[in-house]
């Protein structure tokens, strides 16, 4: 769930052209490069990705898609059945 609300506040910017990634911060506003982050990817999946910018498929995917965010499997198939968040 925290992953997911994070993800609301970088939602414009996976309309761009460009992949976007999404850093951990520390409680000052440093980012965290050590660890793992995200990617947005240009068709709106999200994808877990390592500190060295290796995406890790094998671990749980989102899909934006409209105004909603779902759980995906590892190929990408929307999993309709698990719970999904909407974008306000």
């Amino acid at each position: 769930m925290k992953l997911a609300l994070l993800l609301f506040g970088l939602i414009i910017l996976s309309v761009q052209a460009e992949e976007k990634r999404i850093y951990q911060t520390d409680s000052v506003g440093n980012i965290q490069y050590n660890k793992p982050s995200q990617t947005i990817q240009n068709d709106g999946r999200i994808i877990q990705t390592d500190p060295y910018g290796n995406k890790q498929y094998n671990k749980q995917q989102y899909q934006i898609k409209g105004d909603k965010i779902y759980q995906t499997d590892s190929v990408g198939n929307i999993q309709y059945n698990k719970p999904q968040q909407r974008i306000k």
